[in-house]
């Protein structure tokens, strides 16, 4: 079966809680097509909530600290396909043997003892590698326990108390880092080279000396797409010069081969998390390394942009890229459509 694939992140909908502490979800893997920002039309392998739509990425499966987490999987493509999610502090992860075509399995484990942002992937072939390249990627967010999903302290204990940033203008003391979420976003980096993706559809297992790709994708869109896409661009009302606005958490996942520089024009980042170089964690910057296959927390504070003139604080936009610049393109060189997407203030 080949289905078209929908880009965007959206909320796994079949998951859903039964108990204090048992979450079930249901997932289809499946054969699909997608369409690149210039019209190429490509295969992949991917997860839905439905047997008819597939996700690009796969729907956010949330769940709490400790849960039991159970995810019933069809296999409706013509490839093995299992699940895995990569081991963490306090995590043991997840490496569920390969499913049949054409058979379902659930697969149980014990969610992250800690809150923070993980990735899962269905392993085509038997080969993690291959289920990123084709695209079968969803986000797993684990929230803190009997605590609000909002509050900066429960999601990143500690990092507040640690949090610095340069005084405005260099003398006016600098505010806070904020302690409210007021929204969220989720921010899946992939990359597709267009033959690569036919031969792993296919059956072939991805190898390193696999072509450099050519699409760079945001939530499973590019360009223009992810530009104007709600759930990827962060959309919010500004707070004044140096104060907070709608404070975004923004959760960073990179399934692809090489590390991202996102960049952030008009405001800096707040890191909340960073396992690749933890130091940075409190740090207040306007571009963040994302290793490839980690993930990393940010929040993005809404202020009026300092150097706006004349100064105003509302309906200003603002790009958000990654700093490696062959990412902001498609298909060779098309510019600019790759990963970009941008900052709105109300």
């Amino acid at each position: 079966m080949a289905v078209v694939g929908t880009g965007g992140s959206v909320i796994l909908l079949s998951a859903t809680r039964v108990a204090a502490d048992v979450v079930n979800a249901t997932l289809f893997v499946a054969h699909g097509v997608r369409v690149m920002i210039d019209g190429l039309v490509v295969p992949f392998v991917g997860f839905g909530s439905t047997a008819d739509r597939l996700e690009l990425p796969s729907g956010q499966l949330e769940v709490q600290t400790g849960d039991t987490v159970n995810v019933t999987i069809t296999n409706n493509s013509t490839l093995p396909v299992g699940f895995f999610v990569q081991a963490a502090a306090g995590f043991a992860g997840v490496n569920a043997a390969p499913i049949p075509a054409g058979s379902t399995r659930t697969v149980t484990f014990t969610a992250p003892t800690r809150p923070g942002t993980h990735h899962y992937v269905g392993t085509v072939s038997g080969s993690v590698a291959t289920g990123r390249a084709l695209g079968a990627t969803g986000p797993m967010v684990v929230l803190p326990r009997e605590a609000a999903r909002t509050s900066v302290d429960a999601l990143f204990p500690g990092v507040r108390m640690r949090a610095r940033r340069q005084p405005l203008f260099g003398v006016v003391p600098a505010t806070a880092l904020p302690a409210v979420v007021a929204q969220e976003r989720t921010w899946l980096f992939g990359e597709l080279n267009p033959s690569t993706a036919h031969d792993l559809a296919g059956g072939q297992v991805s190898l390193p000396s696999d072509p450099e790709p050519e699409y760079f994708l945001m939530n499973g869109l590019s360009g223009m797409l992810a530009i104007e896409d709600p759930f990827t661009n962060i959309h919010g009302r500004a707070g004044g010069l140096g104060q907070p606005g709608d404070a975004t958490l923004v959760r960073m996942i990179n399934t692809g081969r090489a590390p991202r520089s996102m960049h952030l024009h008009g405001n800096h980042f707040w890191i909340l998390s960073h396992a690749d170089t933890p130091w940075l964690v409190g740090a207040f910057k306007d571009t963040v390394r994302l290793p490839a296959g980690g993930a990393v927390d940010v929040l993005v504070p809404l202020e009026r942009p300092p150097d706006a003139f004349p100064p105003v604080s509302r309906a200003q936009k603002y790009v958000v890229h990654d700093h490696i610049e062959m990412a902001q393109t498609a298909s060779g060189g098309h510019y600019p459509s790759g990963m970009v997407s941008e900052l709105i203030f109300d």
